[in-house]
C-alpha cells in the first residue's frame, strides 16, 4: 500500500536558502517512484506552495491555507473553508487602526492575494520569499469578496502577540495562530493542517497510520498528531520538542531525507 508523505514548506521543505536541499529533492523523488504520494501542507496559497514543491515535481495534490483548502493534483477542491468578507475586512480595519505602522495585513481568497494599497515593507518581503505578487487592494474590496481562506497579518512578533490577545475573543469562530515571529495566521476554527490531511488520506484510502508528516512550528502541531509517523525538525521550538519522540536533523542540514532514506 502507498504512503501519504505530508511536508510543511517553510523551515521543514525549504532550507534557509529557499531551496530543497539535494538531498532531500532526490529522496522525495525515490519516494515518489516507489509508488508512495507527496503533498505539501502549508500556510502558505497554492500558487506559492509550487514555488516549493515544484523544485521536485511539477504537480502534486495540496494542502493549503494551513487546512482551508484542500486540492487534488488537477487543482480540484477535495475541501473549501471560508471565514466570511465581513470577519476579514474587519481585522484588517483593526490592523490598520492599530498598527499602520508596524504591521500589515494580507488577504487570501482561492488563488488570490490581495494587500492594502501602499505595499509595506513587510508585504513586499513575502513576496520574494514566496514568488507570487500580491494585488494591492482597498479594504472596500476586501468586502466584495466571496469568501476568505485566510488572513495574515505581519509584523513584529511582540505586536503580533498583542493582536493575538485582543483579536481572539472578539472572534470565537476564527482561530489565530502564529506560524513564524513575524507572521499571525487567521483562519476559520477547526480550520487545521490536521484536518487537511484526514481530508487527503480518506481521498487516496491510506490509513492514518500509514502517512508520515514532517514539521517544524506550532501551525504543524495538529496535521503530526494526527499522523502514525509524525517528524519534528530540529529547528523546531524547544516546546514542541517535548512534545514528539522522533527528531530530525534541521531544514539546512536534510531533515527530511535522514528519515526518508530509511523508509522501506
Amino acid at each position: 500500500m502507498a504512503k501519504l508523505i505530508f511536508s510543511d514548506i517553510d523551515g521543514t521543505l525549504l532550507n534557509s536558502d529557499l531551496q530543497v536541499t539535494p538531498k532531500t529533492r532526490i529522496a522525495l523523488r525515490q519516494q515518489i517512484i516507489a509508488g508512495n504520494v507527496f503533498i505539501p501542507v502549508s500556510g502558505r496559497m497554492p500558487q506559492a506552495i509550487m514555488t516549493a514543491a515544484g523544485q521536485v515535481m511539477k504537480t502534486c495534490p495540496m494542502i493549503a491555507y494551513n487546512g482551508a483548502l484542500v486540492i487534488d493534483e488537477m487543482g480540484r477542491p477535495l475541501s473549501s473553508q471560508f471565514m466570511t468578507a465581513k470577519q476579514a475586512l474587519e481585522i484588517c480595519q483593526y490592523v490598520e487602526e492599530n498598527a499602520i505602522e508596524s504591521c500589515s495585513w494580507s488577504v487570501y481568497s482561492g488563488n488570490d492575494w490581495y494587500c492594502s494599497i501602499h505595499k509595506s515593507q513587510l508585504i513586499r518581503q513575502e513576496e520574494k520569499i514566496v514568488a507570487v505578487q500580491a494585488r494591492p487592494s482597498s479594504i472596500a474590496e476586501i468586502k466584495n469578496l466571496r469568501g476568505v481562506h485566510k488572513v495574515l497579518i505581519l509584523g513584529k512578533p511582540e505586536k503580533l502577540d498583542q493582536m493575538k490577545d485582543e483579536l481572539q475573543p472578539r472572534y470565537p469562530k476564527l482561530c489565530l495562530i502564529k506560524s513564524a515571529p513575524n507572521l499571525l495566521e487567521v483562519v476559520l476554527k477547526g480550520v487545521s493542517k490536521g484536518d487537511g490531511i484526514r481530508v487527503m488520506a480518506q481521498e487516496f484510502n491510506v490509513p492514518l497510520e500509514d502517512c508520515w508528516a514532517f514539521g517544524d512550528n506550532y501551525n504543524d502541531e495538529a496535521m503530526l498528531k494526527v499522523v502514525g509517523h509524525p517528524v519534528l525538525m530540529a529547528n523546531a521550538p524547544s516546546e514542541l520538542k517535548k512534545k514528539f519522540r522522533v527528531i530530525t536533523s534541521d531544514n539546512n542540514h536534510d531533515g527530511m531525507a535522514v528519515i526518508l532514506n530509511k523508509l522501506k
